[in-house]
């Protein structure tokens, strides 16, 4: 994956070196004192700004217990900050796993938490656009974080900057540090909500005919995918509380082979909207376990399928070249 420059100019320097701007970091990252930065919370600043005016009223009358509990209070918050570093410091964080998941959906990015020799409270763990994760981990305990963001459009989307941070133990002061690794998903296109039915077999056999011959003799279940017809869930399984599943049937052959060629799709269709089209329709050529081709500009897949077809096909759909406008 192609990263940012890192050398150059000082300021570009600067700039990843402290907020981490590039991914730079391709192995596991352990949290040290260069990479965390403290600041005092809302909270931390009322109560800083409480000590601040106790410790001028207990010099201006002379109030020896003011001064006591001015010292004492300052000493409480000195060591939540303390607390605070070593929640974090000795942390590490490693890349584990990039999702795959269609535009407009949600996908999921993996990472790795290792608490090192010390136990680790209320961990915050957020990528750029997604919800926080918060952890808790034991000493000498390794724990995967899910991250979940927003799928936005087809192709490579990298995870981008995750921070990492904490308010423990008071909530005082909060620590953070950013990790930015090389890790991308591959988001597919959006299948079309509405798209025509498959194109005729190449064999000139008519499909609705083969699809109810298949439907004769059941295959077998598949999880549950949205979009999936409703006659094809499995509702005993569901009654059972078994989870979702759908019925896959035997004889995909009997529909015949379909080619899903882009230069047949019709000329007005712009390329996102043939694209949509033709994800819809890999979708649905696995559904009813018909063989399919697929056809590209500069890409072809021969005739197969099953799940290793379907998402070498997905992949070629998301990977596309966008054309160059005339």
């Amino acid at each position: 994956m192609a990263t940012l420059p890192l050398t150059g100019s000082w300021i570009t320097q600067a700039r990843q070196r402290f907020w981490r701007l590039a991914p730079g970091d391709r192995e596991p990252v352990t949290l040290r004192h260069r990479r965390i930065y403290i600041l005092p919370t809302r909270r931390g600043l009322a109560l800083i700004a409480t000590l601040v005016i106790m410790l001028l009223t207990s010099m201006n009358y002379a109030l020896s217990l003011g001064y006591a509990m001015t010292f004492l209070a300052s000493g409480m918050v000195a060591a939540a900050l303390l607390a605070t570093f070593r929640n974090l410091a000795g942390l590490a964080s490693s890349p584990v796993a990039a999702g795959e998941a269609f535009a407009g959906g949600d996908v999921t990015f993996t990472l790795a938490l290792a608490s090192g020799q010390r136990e680790r409270i209320g961990i915050i763990v957020t990528a750029s656009g997604g919800a926080p994760a918060i952890v808790d981990l034991p000493a000498d305990a390794t724990r995967p974080v899910m991250l979940t963001v927003a799928a936005r459009r087809r192709g490579a989307q990298p995870l981008g900057r995750v921070t990492l941070s904490t308010d423990f133990p008071l909530g005082l002061w909060r620590g953070w540090a950013y990790v930015h690794f090389p890790l991308a998903a591959c988001i597919y296109p959006a299948p079309e909500s509405a798209a025509p039915p498959l194109p005729a077999s190449r064999l000139g056999i008519d499909p609705q005919r083969a699809a109810r011959a298949a439907d004769a003799e059941l295959g077998g279940l598949r999880a549950y995918e949205r979009g999936d017809p409703h006659n094809r869930i499995a509702w005993k399984a569901v009654a059972r509380g078994a989870g979702w599943y759908t019925k896959q049937f035997e004889g995909g052959a009997g529909g015949g082979a379909v080619d899903l060629d882009w230069s047949e799709l019709p000329p007005m269709l712009d390329e996102e909207l043939r694209l949509s089209r033709l994800t819809a329709w890999v979708l649905a050529a696995e559904r009813e376990t018909r063989a399919f081709a697929l056809r590209l500009p500069g890409t072809e897949l021969p005739h197969g399928q099953g799940a290793g077809h379907r998402r070498a096909a997905l992949v070629a759909l998301a990977s596309f070249p966008r054309m160059n406008p005339a």
